[in-house]
């Protein structure tokens, strides 16, 4: 037992943390702060929003409260706290702050502490600290003072502590891009080592129920977010889309998903997840990947499922000027071939199944990825649902008639890396 929370996970001396061992308490008492405001009484500088310990994607973003992060930094080596502000990233379930202190700059993350999200948060940790042991550049985790525990558990959350990484994110360019998916193959062979006997479930969006749910109450969600959205031109959209995707399952299933080797992948891999060295890149000096971030996502499925995912997110063309919706459908051929080829340099072979594979895992991925959010809200980003689930239709449109593009290309991105 500790005085700081449970703890999960075990370094010894400079070993990096793995997740053996759990201890309980109740954390320290006496936390001297004032409540709401912008200093604790020793000094520290404080970042905040009003505290909200929110659950809800469609509600304001969880934030920390005060008290909680004094009790939480004392379970962790992290001493004369200088400044601790809101890191407003990723999920709005797992709050997250950057901390200064002497020892370096860290960032703090919260996610619930359901029992099955436990079980993950103990399998994403096992794949971080085995990616590192195998040189695979991953954002470190910092080990707890009391048995130098990978997380710790207080109440109903889990907290991670993390060394904080100068980056930057990706360039369009397909150097860039062909690293990303190098250090991506890199992730895959060496998680090929990682044991997945006791690994959590946790399905991904391959034939996902969530994305069946979404479709049945997109409709209604859209519509109560925008009434004068034309219904039957978004009902063909919806039914096209649900189409495709169907379709997309039955072609994954019959290339042979049930027999496809699975194991240890990241689970979500776009961009975002991905930090550059920081110093702009040139065409003679792009940039290398730094770090990869958030393994929230990780789990056990064919690895052609990341993929398939990142595919689409690293080659898409986007124009910052432009909403998504009015985003074109196709997708840049240059970062296509980058990527596949980065991939290829890393993993060596293909699998039989995997060519055929490509294009419905990407359909799929697509409409999941859209929809499931959409169905909540009745948007994505701010975007009308309608609008943005017509530029979806056109992207997938475009995936199915170059599927075999697609899969020439990964192919020959395999026979070349020979």
């Amino acid at each position: 037992m500790t005085e700081g929370g449970t703890e999960v996970g075990v370094h010894d001396g400079d070993e990096r943390p793995t997740t053996d061992d759990v201890e309980s308490g109740t954390g320290f008492e006496g936390a001297a702060m004032d409540a709401g405001s912008e200093t604790f009484h020793d000094g520290t500088a404080l970042g905040l929003p009003s505290p909200s310990t929110s659950d809800s994607e469609t509600g304001d973003r969880a934030t920390f409260e005060p008290a909680e992060l004094r009790t939480v930094l004392e379970a962790f080596p992290v001493t004369l706290v200088r400044e601790i502000r809101e890191f407003p990233a990723g999920s709005r379930q797992a709050p997250k702050v950057r901390v200064v202190a002497s020892e370096g700059e860290f960032l703090l993350k919260r996610r619930v502490a359901r029992t099955e999200l436990v079980a993950r948060a103990v399998f994403n940790h096992r794949l971080q600290l085995h990616l590192e042991a195998g040189g695979v550049p991953v954002a470190r985790l910092v080990g707890t003072v009391r048995g130098n525990r990978s997380m710790l558990l207080m109440g109903d959350r889990v907290y991670e502590l993390f060394e904080w990484v100068t980056g930057r994110r990706m360039v369009k360019a397909a150097p860039e891009v062909r690293h990303a998916a190098r250090v991506l193959g890199r992730i895959h062979v060496e998680a090929m080592g990682l044991p997945i006997e006791d690994a959590p479930t946790f399905a991904g969006y391959h034939a996902a129920e969530s994305v069946d749910t979404a479709f049945d109450r997109a409709e209604r969600a859209i519509v109560a977010a925008d009434p004068e959205v034309d219904r039957p031109t978004l009902r063909e959209t919806l039914a096209d889309l649900r189409r495709r995707r169907d379709e997309g399952v039955a072609a994954v299933e019959a290339a042979g998903w049930t027999i496809a080797p699975v194991q240890p992948i990241h689970g979500d891999w776009h961009p975002g997840n991905v930090l550059f060295t920081p110093e702009r890149p040139t065409q003679r000096h792009p940039g290398v990947v730094r770090a990869v971030i958030d393994f929230d996502s990780s789990r056990v499925e064919p690895r052609l499922v990341d993929v398939a995912n990142g595919l689409l997110h690293f080659a898409m063309r986007s124009d910052p000027d432009r909403s998504p919706a009015e985003w074109p459908p196709s997708l840049s051929g240059d970062r296509i071939r980058a990527f596949l080829a980065g991939w290829i340099e890393s993993v060596g072979t293909l699998l039989p199944h995997e060519p055929a594979m490509l294009a419905p895992l990407m359909i799929e991925g697509l409409v999941a990825e859209s929809i499931v959010p959409i169905a909540r809200s009745g948007t994505f980003a701010r975007v009308p649902g309608g609008p943005f689930l017509a530029m979806v239709r056109r992207k997938a449109a475009w995936i199915e008639r170059n599927a075999t593009t697609l899969r020439s290309l990964l192919e020959r991105a395999a026979d070349a890396g020979h």
